[in-house]
């Protein structure tokens, strides 16, 4: 039997934020559990991710570094900025420690606390590709119209990659309203291979309104699912709109999940000179909601 528990994350309140299984896999168990098993466990939560930690390692270079897999209900991902915080809050909160390193498909991110928050560096292989319009991704809105898109019902959408494997079309909306009425796809949200090159992957649609009071509202949608928040996509508009701003160091305060009723609070950090990323950090919190041990089939 293999232990786990649950949190909810970029929230301090239970049954807020978005869900998140973490499931511990110390030797031997590291070497028995294969792939296909953990794509199960995956599906059998059903979560938008599921975080397997393996045995911490120490050195005088790195300090404790706690290697993870993360998977979705498909297949493994690379990064995705939901479970390496929840996951390094968690880890962070039990060992007591002020900073850990996970390790990542995509990379070392070095997690370390702030306050009752975890803030970590995002591993970035940032792009901005050519803009993109995909027919269907308006045409299906029948509930908005022409002026809530702020390029217009015709007009191509940014797509950005945060990772390779990870990008998301950015369709900015005028307003919250017109977010509210934005509906959910019947068919998967694709980017072509040809348009992404060696950034091909998953990719998804984030929409997002520029609030008076500073913050940013969001939903991402990616065919029938939407996701409660996304640190990903979270930390890849971070980077798109810090680049729109210039060189200098922003702050971006991302809501998301409101109108699923999980409203999530994100969060992003972004450092921009001469005109290229040098760093994006992602910063938020997570409460324990559930804990429990579960066979491996």
């Amino acid at each position: 039997m293999l232990s786990y528990l649950t949190l909810d994350v970029f929230t301090t309140t239970g049954f807020l934020g978005n869900p998140l299984a973490i499931v511990f896999l110390p030797h031997p168990f590291s070497a028995q559990v294969s792939q296909q098993q953990k794509q199960k466990i995956a599906r059998e939560f059903n979560f938008s991710e599921t975080v397997f930690v393996y045995d911490r390692e120490e050195s005088p270079e790195s300090g404790v570094t706690f290697p993870i897999s993360i998977f979705m209900v498909t297949d493994e991902i690379p990064f995705a900025g939901h479970p390496t915080v929840g996951t390094g809050w968690y880890l962070l909160s039990k060992t007591g420690l002020d900073q850990i390193t996970l390790r990542t498909k995509a990379g070392d991110v070095l997690a370390a606390k702030e306050g009752d928050r975890v803030r970590l560096k995002v591993p970035t292989d940032f792009k901005v590709h050519q803009p993109y319009y995909k027919k269907m991704l308006k045409e299906k809105q029948l509930a908005l119209e022409d002026k809530d898109y702020v390029n217009g019902a015709a007009g191509a959408e940014a797509v950005v990659s945060i990772v390779k494997g990870m990008s998301f079309i950015m369709m900015e909306l005028s307003s919250v309203e017109a977010l509210g009425k934005l509906q959910h796809y019947g068919e998967p949200i694709t980017i072509p291979d040809e348009h992404l090159g060696d950034w091909k992957g998953f990719g998804a649609l984030y929409a997002f309104v520029n609030t008076p009071d500073g913050t940013v509202r969001t939903r991402l949608l990616e065919g029938t699912f939407e996701d409660p928040a996304t640190g990903s996509a979270a930390s890849a508009l971070g980077g798109w709109l810090g680049l729109r701003k210039g060189d200098g160091n922003w702050k971006f305060d991302i809501v998301q999940g409101v109108e699923m009723g999980r409203r999530s609070e994100i969060t992003v950090f972004v450092s921009v000179h001469q005109g290229e990323i040098k760093s994006i950090e992602l910063a938020g919190s997570a409460v324990q909601v559930m804990e429990g041990k579960l066979a491996v089939v």
